[in-house]
C-alpha cells in the first residue's frame, strides 16, 4: 500500500481536476494501470438481468481490447464490471468508498481480494475508515474523473448512478445503454441520453471515442457473449430457478467448477445437476479440468 500526496509526481492528473480534489490517496497494486486508457462502468446494486448481461458483456469486450475497466465495487453492476474484465484477462481498477483494509461489501470479497491482487485498489478515505452512505457520493467523483468515459448501464433517475453522471466534467464523455421506457432502472440512462449522452450500441462507439482500433462490426460486443445471451433467453423461460441463477454466473471465460460453487452458494448435488442440464441444453459446455463456460 501507497499513499499519493496532491504533490506527488504519481498523483493521477484526472483526479486533481475534480471539484474538490481529496488531499491524499491510499493505493493498493499496479497504480501504471491509470496511464492506460480507463472507462468507468457504472450501474444499480440491484439491476435486473438485462443490465447484469449489459455490464458484464461491456467490460468483457472493451477488456479484450486493452481497456482498464473502473468501478466502485459495489454490489450489482459495478461487481459485474470488474469480473467482465478479470474474465476476459484484462485489467480492472476498484474505487473504494472506505478504507482500503475494508472488506465491504462482504459479498463481494473474493472479487475484492482479486482486484487488490492482480489490478488496482484506490480511496482517499485512510485506512479503517468504514463505508457511510455519505462518503459514496465522494466516491463516485474519483470514479468519474478516472474513465477516459463513462458508460451507465442501469439506474434510476435519482441515486448513486444518476451522481456519478453528475460528476463528469465533460459530458460528451458519457455513454449510456438505451433501455425500456417502463423500467425505472432505465430511467436514469435513458434521461442522459435526452440531455445529450451518447446511447451505446456497440464496442465501437467507445473505442473510436479513446481512439482505438476497432472491432468488426459484426462482432456486436462479443460475438460469443451475444450468441449465449440469445440462446439464453429463448430458453429461460423453461429453465429451473438453479439453472437460470447458474447461467447467469457463467462467462465466456472457463471457470472452475469451485468458483461456481463459490459464487452461488448451492449445494454441491444441485451445482451438477443444474450444470449437467444445462449443458443438456447447450447452453453451457464443459472443458477439460472441471471447467465450465457459455457454448457459442
Amino acid at each position: 500500500m501507497r499513499i499519493l500526496q496532491r504533490d506527488d509526481p504519481e498523483f493521477p492528473r484526472e483526479v486533481l481536476l475534480v471539484r474538490k480534489p481529496p488531499a491524499q490517496l491510499w493505493v493498493l497494486g499496479e497504480l501504471a494501470l491509470l496511464e492506460r486508457r480507463c472507462v468507468a462502468i457504472i450501474g444499480s446494486r440491484h439491476p435486473s438481468q438485462y443490465g447484469i448481461k449489459m455490464a458484464y458483456e461491456i467490460a468483457f469486450a472493451l477488456a479484450q481490447q486493452g481497456v482498464v475497466i473502473v468501478s466502485g465495487m459495489a454490489i450489482g453492476l459495478d461487481a459485474r464490471a470488474h469480473q467482465g474484465a478479470l474474465d476476459a484477462a484484462g485489467d480492472t481498477v476498484a474505487v473504494l468508498g472506505c478504507g482500503i483494509d475494508v472488506d465491504y461489501p462482504k459479498t463481494n470479497l473474493r472479487l475484492l481480494r482479486t482486484v487488490r491482487e492482480k489490478g488496482l485498489v484506490l480511496t482517499e478515505f485512510e485506512p479503517g475508515t468504514p463505508p457511510a452512505k455519505f462518503r459514496f457520493p465522494q466516491r463516485n467523483r474519483l470514479i468519474a474523473a478516472l474513465g477516459g468515459c463513462l458508460i451507465v448501464v442501469e439506474g434510476r433517475i435519482r441515486g448513486g448512478t444518476s451522481n456519478t453522471a453528475e460528476w463528469a466534467v465533460d459530458k460528451s464523455r458519457i455513454f449510456a445503454v438505451p433501455g425500456q421506457i417502463d423500467n425505472e432502472l432505465a430511467g436514469g440512462p435513458n434521461l442522459l441520453i435526452q440531455q445529450g449522452a451518447a446511447p451505446y450500441l456497440h464496442p465501437n462507439d467507445v473505442l473510436q471515442h479513446l481512439h482505438l482500433p476497432l472491432l468488426p462490426r459484426a462482432d456486436a460486443s462479443g460475438a460469443l457473449v451475444r450468441a449465449a445471451v440469445r440462446n439464453g433467453d429463448e430458453h429461460r423461460a423453461h429453465l429451473s430457478h438453479a439453472e437460470a441463477e447458474l447461467f447467469d454466473l457463467i462467462t465466456p471465460a472457463p471457470l472452475h467448477v469451485d468458483v461456481l460453487a463459490a459464487r452461488s452458494a448451492m449445494t454441491p448435488g444441485l451445482l451438477l445437476a443444474a450444470l449437467s442440464s444445462l449443458e443438456l441444453q447447450g447452453l453451457v459446455r464443459q472443458l477439460p479440468g472441471k471447467h465450465f463456460a457459455l457454448a457459442s
